[in-house]
């Protein structure tokens, strides 16, 4: 009986003892757990910061892409960047407008395909990918689809990664179209004026002599009352000088300095009277017909009448020259009151003008008519811009020549 108790008490305190260690290994697993859990909340943390401050720098990265994108898409310059095998990478918006092809056209295609030329005569992106030689404001040219030539300015370099291997080679174009028609108008305007210069020179050279020889053929032409075959050759002769003066006259007019003196005028009033007068001069005979419609009311401009009387004059002696006996030359007016212009188009309907021969009509000196010089149209133009004017040619149809003319209005109450 004894035994067994001393048994129970035994197994009571073997119990007791596992328990004991069941809650102390218990306390250490749930401490452990605990602690685990601790560091795994932290790595959470840290993952969450960390997942943060990576779409921070994913947000910043595509901000920043798009940065650089709306820059090379904003730039003048167009931009084109190939790989190391040849094929376009990056074509931006103004190379597009330059070349007048697509992004989509061209994107990842050879650029030798896109734009083919000579080897000996490269100087390009391909060019210094292949020599690793870069070209610096080059002048060159791009050939449109329609055959068109764009003159352009060039530079080229190498495309490198941040260990400086190369990974390509870019172009920068410029299109230097506006910049050479400059270029070619400084020129002219050089030219015309060494010309001008000429021309006063050689115009006073001529009327000096040529007063004395008018004077002396009025007097032979009194002398010569009696004999009509001899009166008539003095006539050619008046009519020679009076040629010559009014060569020396649209010399001097080109060329030398002019003030004009503005005043409001209207322009439908004026034209009408100056008309008449022009008929005058060069249409005695009435060999054409004058068809004048002009809006109603005053149309004011502020002119300098006397040149706008040289203007008249010499674009109706014009017509007379091409017009045939009867032919129509029509003179229209009227008031462009959003633009503030007044509008005259002076239209015939006579042969018209040949296309390669409207590019040459303001030339000075450039004349289809075997007897003139060349100078009417270049002093229209000049007298069209000295009132801040525009002067512009069409084929009238059906057939003929319109000119129209543009010439601001003069508001009311503004000083003349």
């Amino acid at each position: 009986m004894e035994k067994t108790k001393i048994k129970r008490v035994k197994e009571i305190t073997d119990l007791t003892n596992a328990i004991d260690v069941f809650t102390t290994t218990t306390q250490r697993l749930e401490k452990a757990y605990n602690e685990l859990q601790g560091r795994v909340n932290h790595l959470n943390s840290e993952l969450d910061i960390k997942n943060q401050e990576l779409s921070t720098q994913v947000f910043e990265l595509n901000s920043l892409r798009r940065h650089f994108d709306n820059v090379l898409e904003s730039m003048r310059t167009g931009m084109i960047a190939i790989d190391l095998n040849g094929n376009i990478t990056l074509f931006n918006k103004s190379i597009e407008r330059i070349t007048g092809l697509s992004r989509e056209e061209v994107i990842h295609k050879g650029y030798e395909d896109v734009f083919p030329i000579d080897e000996e005569e490269r100087k390009d992106a391909l060019a210094t990918l292949q020599s690793g030689c870069a070209f610096n404001d080059v002048e060159d040219i791009i050939i449109l689809q329609n055959k068109t030539e764009i003159p352009i300015r060039r530079t080229t370099s190498l495309i490198m990664d941040e260990k400086d291997h190369i990974v390509g080679a870019m172009d920068l174009i410029d299109d230097v179209t506006e910049l050479k028609a400059l270029q070619k108008d400084i020129e002219k305007k050089n030219t015309l004026a060494a010309l001008g210069e000429m021309s006063r020179q050689v115009a006073h050279e001529i009327r000096n002599p040529l007063g004395g020889i008018a004077g002396f053929a009025a007097l032979l032409e009194r002398e010569c009352t009696r004999d009509p075959v001899k009166k008539k050759y003095v006539r050619k002769i008046i009519e020679g000088i009076g040629v010559l003066d009014q060569l020396v006259s649209d010399l001097l007019l080109y060329t030398r300095p002019l003030t004009p003196r503005f005043r409001s005028v209207d322009i439908t009033k004026i034209t009408s009277e100056l008309l008449a007068f022009a008929r005058i001069k060069h249409d005695q005979n009435n060999k054409i017909h004058i068809q004048q419609n002009y809006a109603k009311g005053p149309i004011n401009t502020r002119l300098d009448t006397q040149l706008y009387q040289e203007l008249i004059l010499h674009l109706f002696n014009n017509a007379t020259r091409v017009l045939p006996t009867g032919g129509e030359f029509y003179v229209n007016i009227r008031a462009d009151k959003i633009k503030r212009n007044a509008v005259l188009e002076f239209i015939d309907n006579g042969p018209g003008i040949d296309p390669e021969v409207k590019q040459k009509l303001f030339l000075p000196f450039f004349s289809t008519n075997a007897r003139g010089i060349g100078l009417g149209l270049s002093i229209v133009q000049r007298i069209v811009d000295i009132h801040h004017g525009t002067i512009m040619f069409n084929d009238s149809v059906p057939r003929g020549t319109k000119i129209t003319i543009t010439i601001p209005l003069h508001a009311e109450g503004s000083r003349t």
